[in-house]
């Protein structure tokens, strides 16, 4: 049922920027099987993310990022990875998806627990995820606040974006995927297109390189600029919480490839109809 719910959004939501990489049943149940990790023996201590507030927002909100540590021989020199939503505070999926990811990582036995650092930040934009509006309280649009070359002189303005910055500074990025809505597809500049491949593949998402209008001061022309893969995941077009539980099944196995670098057999299980039924 969710391969034809898949299908369908898919008709109706793609981008025009994106090209489709669809893959029969058959071969997605490969691909996802070429890309499962498992440990020789399962723990019964789960994985426990740990919460750290890098900054306030304007009005003085908690920014937060939950970090899954590596095993301790391996962090000192982790590739830090980062999976970011709610840039965009009305695009409001895109932090139940990551929130329904971390229950589940948090199911995880820790010995899944590999040479990366997973940080994830489901909110980004505290403000105005609370008065779902899309810019912050200070009405910065919050993804053209990066210093870049396109961008306003005065970039950064926004302590939100000052706070993700001091972070990135303490936890220098590996690569980062940035949620958003609605338009459907996987966006990646063409050098980093092979890092964005297996996310697009296991969501059943088209992978595109642009929305098709200017993006001046975003986090993607920032990350291009410095030389940090950021692949753009925007999500199906559907705000409504309802369609939450839908729209992570969509994309919950390419989350667990993109933070782990595999996916956790324990990860198979869906857990759909217990979101349904909330």
């Amino acid at each position: 049922m969710i391969r034809i719910l898949s299908v369908f959004l898919f008709c109706c939501c793609a981008s025009r920027a994106g090209e489709r990489p669809y893959l029969s049943t058959g071969a997605w149940q490969k691909l996802v099987e070429n890309l499962t990790c498992s440990v020789e023996a399962e723990g019964k201590k789960k994985i426990v993310p740990r919460k750290y507030r890098y900054g306030k927002s304007a009005q003085n909100r908690p920014l937060e990022v939950f970090i899954i540590e590596p095993e301790p021989e391996s962090r000192d020199e982790a590739e830090n990875v980062y999976l970011i939503a709610a840039q965009h505070g009305d695009e409001r999926n895109t932090t139940r998806v990551l929130e329904y990811f971390l229950r589940e990582v948090r199911q995880l036995s820790r010995d899944y627990r590999n040479e990366r650092r997973i940080l994830i930040i489901p909110l980004y934009n505290p403000d105005g995820y609370k008065k779902k509006k899309r810019l912050s309280a200070e009405d910065i649009d919050l993804n053209r606040d990066f210093p870049t070359k396109d961008g306003a002189k005065e970039n950064p303005q926004a302590p939100e974006t000052r706070a993700f910055l001091r972070l990135l500074d303490r936890y220098p990025p590996m690569i980062i995927y940035n949620l958003h809505q609605p338009f459907r597809v996987i966006l990646a500049d063409r050098e980093y297109r092979k890092l964005a491949e297996p996310f697009a593949k296991l969501s059943d998402y088209p992978l595109g390189e642009d929305v098709g209008y200017p993006t001046p001061g975003s986090l993607g022309t920032y990350g291009r600029e410095n030389g940090i893969p950021v692949i753009t995941v925007e999500l199906a077009r559907s705000m409504k919480k309802a369609a939450a539980p839908f729209i992570f099944e969509e994309v919950r196995l390419a989350l667990f490839h993109a933070a782990f670098g595999c996916i956790p057999r324990q990860a198979y299980r869906s857990r759909l109809e217990e979101y349904l039924a909330e």
